[in-house]
């Protein structure tokens, strides 16, 4: 009886930390070559916009926010994941490129991002979410915060950050409250080879005018 009573303990104590991990956002599993530290995970503020009124908080205002943590700890480079509705990932975050993701790192955080982006009309009854991350490479000092730019990213893009330390571990990460819905009033700033495609175009515009303008 003992042994079973044991053998029980053993099976059902893992179990403790693994169903909260499938049902708040705040999980932090390992991807590509990173790795969660062996911690509470803190809050990763994802800052630059007003209350959304949705379980992720913050409307983004402008192609520009920036990532801090709430006890003011620092790191030694910072991720940002997003999740991208109804298309390609696509554009870059201070000029470094998303790199795809099949599955979102924040365990069931895409239940809370489909109905806050269908909740602000940014998204019909079918959402397909597609996932990138950017790893900026830029250190978070104490107290401090990081400043980004999206260029070419898409109006309804979602936005978690992830502090990782010095051993290269994820220690601090976004639940839903603090992730970021880039806004309907938000200018999608064309990435570089846009600008260029774009100021092309202008210039076979001008030409097509002065032959025109010639034959009259």
């Amino acid at each position: 009886m003992v042994l079973r009573t044991v053998r029980f303990f053993l099976l059902a104590f893992p179990l403790t930390f693994l169903f909260p991990g499938t049902v708040f956002a705040n999980t932090c599993n390992n991807f590509l070559s990173y790795n969660c530290a062996q911690a509470t995970p803190n809050t990763v503020h994802v800052g630059g916009g007003v209350a959304s009124g949705q379980s992720v908080g913050v409307l983004l205002t402008s192609n520009m926010f920036n990532i801090s943590t709430s006890n003011g700890k620092g790191g030694s480079d910072v991720l940002v994941v997003a999740a991208f509705l109804n298309g390609p990932v696509t554009g870059s975050l201070n000029g470094v490129s998303f790199t795809s993701l099949t599955s979102f790192p924040e365990g069931a955080a895409t239940n809370a991002i489909v109905s806050s982006v269908q909740g602000l009309g940014l998204c019909s009854t079918t959402c397909n979410l597609t996932f990138g991350f950017v790893d900026l490479k830029t250190p978070l000092a104490t107290n401090g915060s990081v400043n980004i730019t999206a260029s070419g990213v898409p109006v309804g893009t979602v936005f978690y950050g992830m502090v990782l330390n010095s051993n290269g571990q994820i220690q601090y990460i976004t639940p839903n409250s603090e992730a970021a819905i880039l806004g309907k009033g938000t200018s999608v700033v064309p990435e570089p080879g846009s600008l260029t495609l774009m100021g092309s175009g202008l210039l076979g515009l001008v030409g097509v005018v002065r032959r025109k303008l010639g034959r009259a």
